[in-house]
């Protein structure tokens, strides 16, 4: 298990980099080399002299600038039994029904945001919204501008970042429903994302 997991990044980290060799060789390489590549081959390198933190530091500075040049996404969307403590440590619910006034707990690892440095310290803002559509797609509930959630003054760039939204179902006739959810960066009103939840309330 542990040989596939080195072998696997060493092959395509190879794959780039003889790419990038390969058009520099031929006089093709851009005025402004791409970080991504750069870090990438970086990484490769220090892998190949058994330098472990040296290839991880390239390889988490590539991971940082596709992120910044990444759309706003989420991972790992969920119904939750509750309201989890930590990244990643979630329950998902089984089934998508639930009995009102069971609250929709709704998990999700939002990636692409922006986050502004500001001296020796990043920071993040999202704003959320939803809408609970019935069948018919009709908005049968609605919520705007909920947040923002957000952190500052922490100096490590963040890729493992949680947002929960939590929703009464009390007053929710039995059926089918959508439960739509907007994330919109608010440092980047451009990027914006939405999900979409289908769940069910029983008699």
């Amino acid at each position: 298990m542990s040989q596939k997991i080195i072998m696997f990044p060493a092959v395509l980290l190879t794959l780039i980099f003889l790419g990038t060799a390969a058009a520099a060789a031929q006089g093709d390489a851009p005025a402004n080399e791409d970080v991504v590549a750069r870090e990438l081959a970086n990484a490769l390198a220090a892998h190949l002299k058994g330098d472990s933190i040296g290839a991880l530091d390239s390889l988490w500075a590539a991971q940082e600038e596709l992120w910044r040049k990444a759309p706003l996404g989420v991972r790992n969307v969920a119904f939750v039994t509750e309201q989890p403590e930590n990244f990643g440590s979630y329950q998902p619910k089984q089934g998508e029904t639930f009995k009102s006034p069971e609250p929709l707990i709704l998990y999700c690892e939002p990636v692409g945001f922006t986050q502004l440095k500001e001296g020796d310290s990043y920071r993040y803002s999202i704003i959320g919204a939803f809408d609970i559509l019935d069948a018919d797609g009709k908005a049968f509930a609605w919520k705007k501008n909920l947040g923002p959630y957000e952190q500052s003054g922490y100096r490590t760039f963040s890729t493992e970042t949680m947002l929960v939204m939590t929703i009464g179902t009390r007053g929710l006739p039995a059926g089918s429903y959508t439960m739509r959810v907007t994330l919109t960066d608010n440092l980047d009103a451009s990027k914006a994302v939405q999900i979409d939840k289908p769940f069910n309330i029983a008699e």
